[in-house]
């Protein structure tokens, strides 16, 4: 699969990308690294173990690199979650539920990338 296609099927502007990243050799390097970080399993770890403070600094993390790749359906499920977790600490049961929701939107996409990077 060429980058381009990745971009498209990820939901990510592939020319902005290469306006700010100059190269594509230099965008597919970054990209293909993306899948050895572990800022979402330690997102999801954190989360799992309610704690919510450090699942924040996860999810801004992942926010932050998806903005940087390009990669705006994650970005945007990041911005969202991000947002439902700020200066939490603990969190009700609707705010629960609702941090769940984003998450799962979150996962999806994440595996998505993943899924699409191998065939890179």
């Amino acid at each position: 699969m060429e980058l381009e296609e990745f971009y498209k099927q990820v939901g990510g502007n592939f020319e902005d990308v290469k306006r700010r990243l100059l190269n594509e050799e230099f965008i597919k390097k970054f990209v293909l690294k993306f899948k050895d970080d572990e800022t979402f399993d330690n997102l999801i770890d954190a989360f799992n173990k309610a704690d919510y403070k450090e699942a924040f600094r996860f999810i801004h993390t992942l926010k932050g690199t998806s903005v940087n790749l390009g990669f705006d359906d994650l970005y945007q499920a990041s911005c969202n979650l991000t947002e439902c977790l700020r200066k939490k600490e603990n969190l009700n049961d609707e705010e629960l539920e609702e941090a769940g929701k984003l998450l799962q939107i979150v996962k999806n996409s994440y595996q998505k990338i993943i899924e699409l990077i191998v065939q890179l």
